[in-house]
């Protein structure tokens, strides 16, 4: 295979502009010019040191983990890229099943990979100094991410460059996203959207990344302020507690919020356009399809939508091999050099997923008449009750506009004679007391009566997954217990 392209368009960057601050962690600051000499430096000790075509990295959001990524993709070597967040047992299961020899990590966190047969490669060992020309490549995939495991087991989407450097590309066009953009990367690195999005994408057109290892509201308005931060991209979580956030901040340098990874709130969505006057601009994606499907932009956008495919992506809704026309609910279908290679060493899964090179979300949705998204849900969450089909978000956000109401989630109970009840777990506003009589009271407002579920939750926090979504596995379980 020829020498990286994710490495190549960073060159690129830098030639361009060597001095401009690539990267920000604290007070750290790294040039574009630092930043190829130290990927140089890494892609030399990962030559040296690392064995297997494929190898781990298992680092936070760190200027650390941006240089030994494209180290290695210099060095020839495919990367696993491992949740930080992962126990340790989860890490070793994912190692043996990447056959990974390597991790590149930090000493505080080699421990956490003890159960892993891989050797650790420490960054504080990677010295700056001469670098080496770039290798091929045995592999097709750049990277190995993984799903969020919200269905199942966590599978391995190997992405190629390709994937990732074209689906940066069209959320630059999308978005109209600048050449000195300085974005604010808080969503994971080894998420796909904190990947490709928060990090890819502004370094391959010459901006600033801003990386925070935790997500503290205080310290991201702070952030934004200081750093002036004209981009950041979050989980609607993440703007929940932004919102709720007392620090008061200067954040007008903000010009494009986009959210992803869930549901965002009406609720929200309201709040935090009301105190910050900026838009969150809803988007859709999924780790297989690198993960941007489509998106809000600033010049055309509509509320209730994720917006509209990102140039290249073609998405069309399908039920028992037709593809239906605007208005009609289907499973979301796409296709583009955005698709994923397929899962790590699963050809099986792969083949279930990718069908005559059109990648099967498994998520339900249908276009308008202008051609905005709508996503209804995962074809895994549709309820029949009492042989009706409800779709949870529906009933979600309903829930979130009783006053008191933070934040919903509606799982399904089985029952033998109805086959399955609705049963919500709603959390209140701080200081607010919520009873099921007046949540059921209130539901006859805002849903039709099939739709008012048959139990109420208050919960004081809602459980998360790694990825910030609402577990509603563990709520489902829970339920049943």
């Amino acid at each position: 295979m020829p020498e990286s392209a994710i490495v190549a368009a960073v060159r690129r960057a830098a030639a361009r502009v060597p001095d401009r601050p690539a990267l920000i962690a604290g007070e750290t600051r790294i040039s574009y010019a630092e930043l190829e000499r130290r990927a140089a430096a890494a892609a030399a000790a990962v030559a040296d040191k690392a064995r297997g075509d494929i190898v781990g990295l298992f680092l936070p959001n760190s200027p650390a983990f941006v240089w030994s990524l494209l180290g290695a993709l210099q060095a020839g070597k495919t990367v696993a890229v491992l949740p930080t967040l992962a126990p340790p047992p989860l890490l070793a299961l994912m190692a043996a099943e990447a056959g990974l020899e390597t991790v590149i990590t930090a000493g505080e966190l080699a421990p956490r990979l003890a159960e892993s047969k891989a050797a650790p490669l420490l960054v504080e060992q990677m010295a700056a100094g001469a670098g080496r020309p770039s290798a091929n490549r045995a592999h097709d995939a750049a990277v190995l991410l993984y799903t969020s495991g919200t269905t199942g087991r966590p599978k391995a989407v190997a992405l190629s460059e390709k994937n990732i450097l074209t689906n940066a590309d069209g959320c630059r066009v999308s978005a109209g996203f600048g050449n000195d953009e300085v974005m604010l990367a808080i969503l994971p690195l080894f998420h796909a959207y904190g990947l490709t999005v928060t990090l890819m994408l502004p370094l391959m057109t010459g901006g600033t990344v801003v990386l925070l290892d935790r997500f503290v509201p205080r310290t991201v308005l702070q952030t934004i302020e200081q750093q002036r931060i004209t981009v950041m991209v979050a989980v609607p979580s993440q703007y929940r507690l932004l919102v709720k956030e007392p620090t008061a901040a200067d954040t007008r340098s903000l010009w494009l919020c986009i959210s992803g990874a869930e549901r965002l709130s009406e609720i929200v969505a309201h709040d935090f356009e009301a105190r910050f006057h900026q838009p969150i601009l809803q988007g859709y994606g999924a780790t297989e399809a690198a993960p941007v499907i489509s998106m809000n932009a600033p010049t055309a956008h509509r509320a209730h939508t994720v917006g509209k495919p990102l140039p290249e992506v073609k998405v069309t809704l399908r039920e028992d091999g037709r593809t239906l026309p605007a208005g009609e609910i289907g499973e979301v279908s796409v296709e583009g050099p955005n698709v994923m290679l397929g899962y790590h060493n699963q050809p099986q899964a792969t083949a279930e997923k990718i069908v005559d090179g059109v990648l099967r979300t498994g998520d339900r949705g249908f276009f308008d008449a202008d051609g905005f998204l709508h996503v209804a849900g995962r074809a895994d969450d549709l309820l029949k009750v009492a042989g009706e089909k409800i779709y949870p978000s529906e009933v979600e956000n309903a829930l979130e506009n009783i006053d008191g109401v933070e934040e919903a989630a509606v799982v399904g109970v089985p029952d033998e004679k109805h086959g399955t009840l609705l049963r919500a777990f709603v959390q209140a506003k701080p200081g607010v007391s919520l009873t099921e009589a007046g949540l059921r009271a209130a539901c006859r407002e805002h849903v039709e009566t099939n739709k008012i579920p048959r139990s109420f939750v208050v919960v004081e926090q809602m459980p998360r997954t790694p990825g910030g979504k609402v577990d509603k596995r563990a709520l489902a379980a829970s339920a049943a217990s």
